[in-house]
């Protein structure tokens, strides 16, 4: 009897924000999942999206946690003892600069509660996002050059040459990518639209 409480026990629901597509995801977390000393990637479902918005990867008693912040766009990585997270009903993790939970992990119920209290200032947070973006030009382009460079970290903004040596910059309203080794274009209009095409895009290549 023991060993079948122990078996329901550890399993673990986890929440978190897409940062690129600001898509609120649950996954179910297993013990198993860690065997091996695995790390589990936590990616985003939404089609075309399929970023890692948070990750869990197993340090001898603890784990590791580290998210990619849908508020601040800085990425938090925090700590955690085995026995905590698989004992403890609720645990959840802040964006330092805005002091709001963004990472939820626990049983069902809690995480779901947790979840519904915070619906309303997500909703809020992400429609002044949106104003935001659609009144100011400049945000728009920042916010489409800083997705522009995790591709390029990532290594997913290329050339068809096989180059990844890109360049970029801004023309009369436009992005423009120039791969430095054969000197081709792309250009990219900023907008709105363009802005959740790049977001939802899982790679660039120049030329394509």
């Amino acid at each position: 009897m023991w060993i079948i409480k122990v078996l329901v026990d550890l399993k673990r629901i986890a929440a978190y924000i897409c940062p690129f597509c600001s898509n609120i995801s649950t996954k179910s977390i297993s013990v198993f999942n860690f065997s091996g000393d695995k790390k589990i990637n936590l990616i985003c479902p939404t089609h075309g999206c399929h970023e890692v918005c948070a990750s869990i990867t197993p340090k001898h008693s603890k784990y590791k946690i580290d998210i990619e912040c849908p508020l601040c766009g800085g990425k938090h990585s925090y700590t955690v003892s085995k026995e905590t997270f698989w004992q403890k009903p609720l645990i959840s993790y802040k964006c330092p600069s805005s002091g709001i939970d963004t990472f939820f992990a626990g049983e069902p119920r809690k995480v779901e509660h947790a979840l519904d209290e915070y619906s309303d200032i997500y909703s809020d947070i992400l429609e002044d996002f949106e104003e935001i973006m659609h009144e100011d030009p400049f945000n728009l382009l920042y916010a489409m050059i800083e997705r522009l460079h995790i591709l390029q970290d990532k290594h997913l903004l290329s050339c068809i040459c096989n180059s990844e040596d890109i360049d970029l910059d801004v023309e009369n309203g436009s992005i423009v990518m120039r791969c430095v080794h054969c000197g081709r274009t792309k250009k990219i209009e900023v907008s709105e639209d363009s802005l959740l095409r790049v977001l939802n895009t899982n790679a660039i290549i120049i030329g394509n």
